[in-house]
Parts: structure tokens; C-alpha cells; sequence
């Protein structure tokens, strides 16, 4: 991926005004809009999904080894209501509402003063999956441990 100034800033911004664990993925302007993409990196994402894990309700096939994770499954779904979730609500709302005058000065000091921002999150069942699957085994190797001191 080729970088620009704009982008290069917009990363710099992002980092010293938000929490740790944003990224900037993305951030042109297209047909006189600046499309923005912000996402975890992978170190937040992976703390991000262990928190709701711990805080909501598992998948229904969560404690099951052999249940399928691919599209249709409990797994998936959670996924995708994660995916929605985040490009929906956090990333296209909470997030572009708390930086967008940000967003707009850096457009103003690239000479792209008046620029509207849109967020264009990209997150997706198969994006959130490989991390999902992984706290998965993780959670089942824990829970074969408990029960084999249990028995023990």
C-alpha cells in the first residue's frame, strides 16, 4: 500500500487522540469524499472480542469442539452481529462523531478544506473468525484442564 501525507498524518492523529489499538487502514479522498477505515490492530482485536466474550454470552456452540465455525454456524453469527456492531455502531458512529473535526483540519491542511468524511469500516464474519477460533481453543483447552484436575 502506497502512503500519502494525508495518510501518514491521519495515523499520527489517530494515535495521539484515541485509545490505544487504532489503526488507520485506509483514508483518500474518493469522488470528493475522504473515505476513512479505522480497525483494531490485531492486539486490540483480540482483547476486544476476549472482553465481550467474558461479558456477554458465548456463542451457543462455544463449548463444543466439533461445531462447525463456518457461515450458519452460532459461531458465525456471533460474528457477524460483532461485524455489525463494530462497522455500524463504533466505527461509523462513536468513533467519526469524536474525531471527525480532527479528520476535517487534517483535510483543511492538505488543502482539502469543505471535504466531508465517511467511515468505510470493513469488518466481516470471515475478518473476526481466526481470532474467534482461536479464544475458542484456548477456552477449550482451559475447560479440559479444570475438568481433568477435577477428576484427578
Amino acid at each position: 500500500m502506497t502512503t500519502t501525507p494525508l495518510f501518514t498524518d491521519a495515523q499520527r492523529y489517530l494515535r495521539s487522540g484515541s485509545p490505544a489499538g487504532l489503526t488507520v487502514t485506509r483514508f483518500e479522498i474518493v469522488d470528493d469524499v475522504a473515505e476513512l477505515t479505522v480497525a483494531f490492530t490485531p492486539e486490540a482485536l483480540e482483547r476486544v472480542l476476549r472482553s465481550q466474550l467474558e461479558a456477554v454470552e458465548t456463542p451457543a456452540d462455544w463449548d463444543c469442539p466439533q461445531a462447525p465455525t463456518e457461515a450458519g454456524s452460532p459461531t458465525w453469527a456471533y460474528a457477524l452481529e460483532l461485524s455489525r456492531v463494530f462497522n455500524e455502531h463504533y466505527f461509523s458512529h462513536v468513533l467519526l462523531e469524536r474525531h471527525e473535526a480532527g479528520f476535517e483540519a487534517l483535510l483543511a491542511a492538505h488543502g482539502h478544506e469543505g471535504t466531508p468524511v465517511v467511515a468505510k469500516p470493513d469488518y466481516t464474519p470471515a475478518s473476526l473468525l481466526p481470532v474467534l477460533r482461536r479464544l475458542k481453543a484456548e477456552h477449550l483447552s482451559r475447560s479440559e484442564d479444570h475438568w481433568s484436575a477435577r477428576a484427578a
